[in-house]
């Protein structure tokens, strides 16, 4: 049988608590932030709440026409993407010490703690992808889309957002099939020192994204570039 408690509750106390509790952060983080106090106690307050955001790199990948291949054979398609999961981009991810974060249908987000990291397993992706593409038919070739980015990387325990995340979705989503298209920050911090082939293809008014993006594109494989220019012409 349930008692009730002999102890009032006071909704007063609970915020004083409350209270107590957010000044002793404060005594805290004011002697040694200073100015910067203010987003000392925000990343603390986001920190209990569940939620993380860091300064990442973010590559966002989505496959070209999957859904025109999945009309062509959809068991042989699903099969084809696990292995190339299994056998090509995870590989990859892990030996340039990425991270898969999430996953929706043919979208993969991955993040880096380095630009260079990020810009070298993309590139890797589609170089070697565009290898086990040659065995196939044109019109069954599997192709990415693959947009990089640096910028605030935040988890909320379940699903991903943030300027990088968001910019890194949208360059993806103007990549011209098997390039890899950077931001200004990644190309800044040496995103365009592999040796690669690149276009500048201006500041960009992306969806959702206030300010223009100026956005590059690396071409890891001359098939695909050469591809690409055709289609232009």
């Amino acid at each position: 049988m349930l008692r009730r408690s002999s102890v009032a509750h006071h909704p007063d106390q609970t915020q004083a608590l409350s209270v107590r509790s957010t000044l002793s952060v404060w005594d805290r983080l004011a002697p040694n932030y200073g100015s910067r106090w203010p987003a000392a106690l925000a990343d603390f307050i986001a920190a209990r709440k569940g939620y993380a955001g860091r300064l990442m790199a973010a590559v966002h990948t989505d496959m070209v026409e999957y859904s025109r291949l999945f009309g062509i054979d959809d068991t042989g398609t699903v099969a084809r993407m696990r292995d190339l999961r299994r056998g090509l981009i995870g590989p990859a991810i892990r030996r340039h010490r990425g991270r898969l974060v999430q996953t929706a249908g043919d979208s993969m987000l991955i993040t880096f703690a380095s630009v260079a990291d990020a810009v070298k397993c993309a590139v890797t992706i589609q170089y070697e992808l565009a290898i086990e593409n040659s065995v196939w038919p044109d019109d069954r070739r599997m192709r990415l889309r693959v947009g990089v980015d640096l910028g605030d990387v935040i988890s909320d325990g379940r699903d991903f957002h943030g300027d990088g995340v968001i910019i890194a979705a949208r360059l993806q989503a103007v990549c011209p099939p098997g390039g890899v298209c950077i931001s200004r920050a990644v190309h800044d911090r040496g995103g365009d020192r592999l040796g690669l082939p690149y276009e500048a293809l201006g500041p960009l008014m992306l969806k959702n994204v206030v300010r223009p993006v100026e956005a590059f594109v690396l071409w890891p494989s001359p098939y695909e570039m050469a591809i690409a220019r055709r289609l232009v012409a």
